[in-house]
């Protein structure tokens, strides 16, 4: 089973460069693609596993299921799934982790493993970046786009993913903040200042922009194939070098679904005159 499944990842890898490579003969800027490396973790059948439907099974079900739902919003779970067949192999994670030691003690810590119900194996894996495998342009086209059934759930999690941004802004939470915002954020003021991931949230961690409230309204969220724009307005009382400020604004932002994650990919404010 194992072999089986590691030549399938193996397959998928290597068909990966050959489509981003042929994409690129078309467009040549996009034959650059980052290489990184995610977590493999394999998980078998415990010794404490059987077949018996129990309220205290059910219970380490339902915290194994939280678990996973608190991976994926830590930014930690690229994906994660059930085995549809009865063998001993009964699910995978992928993590991305900074270590192999990280991504064991992440499986380790799962309930189910620590109810002897599974046994976690991890390996480390070499992919590309971000990357998303399609045989054409048509089925990348239809894979992208929300189904009208999808739009509601998705809408909710882009409004939470905003909600919780601007509390990370206004608590300094800049772990939420590098969680939230994708690496090659443009993030353009209301001054008309332009910062990059790296220097917005290096204002905030080192107190030059401090905001002590910021209060969304009005928001609205529209979806383009895997993009979503935020459209809104914001109250906000900050503090910039040491100079309280208080200003309405009118925003638009750009979340794009990555790493099985909403990440903010851009946002552009202008402040509304005074009334």
């Amino acid at each position: 089973m194992l072999r089986r499944l590691l030549s399938v990842l193996m397959l998928w890898l290597a068909a990966a460069p050959t489509v981003a490579f042929s994409a690129a003969a078309e467009r040549p800027s996009e034959l650059n693609y980052e290489m990184t490396t995610y977590y493999l973790v394999l998980l078998y059948r415990g010794p404490k596993s059987t077949g018996e439907a129990t309220p205290e099974t059910q219970k380490i079900q339902d915290a194994h299921m939280a678990n996973i739902r608190q991976m994926a919003d830590a930014g930690k779970l690229i994906m994660a799934g059930p085995m549809g067949d009865d063998s001993k192999l009964r699910g995978i994670f992928v993590l991305r982790a900074g270590s192999l030691q990280e991504a064991q003690a992440l499986a380790d810590a799962d309930p189910a493993v620590k109810a002897g119900r599974l046994v976690p194996e991890v390996h480390p894996w070499y992919t590309a970046k971000n990357i998303r495998v399609f045989p054409n342009s048509e089925a990348a086209a239809a894979s992208s786009t929300l189904k009208d059934t999808e739009r509601p759930q998705a809408e909710e999690e882009v409004r939470a993913v905003e909600v919780r941004r601007f509390k990370a802004m206004t608590e300094q939470d800049t772990a939420a903040l590098d969680r939230i915002l994708s690496d090659d954020l443009s993030y353009t003021h209301s001054s008309a200042q332009v910062d990059n991931k790296a220097q917005f949230i290096s204002s905030i961690r080192s107190g030059e922009l401090k905001y002590a409230s910021i209060v969304p309204s009005d928001l609205k969220v529209r979806f383009h194939s895997s993009a979503a724009v935020v459209t809104g307005r914001a109250a906000i009382r900050a503090e910039v070098r040491g100079q309280p400020m208080t200003m309405e604004l009118r925003f638009t932002d750009t979340y794009a679904f990555q790493d099985g994650r909403w990440q903010m990919v851009a946002w552009e404010s202008t402040r509304m005159p005074n009334p």
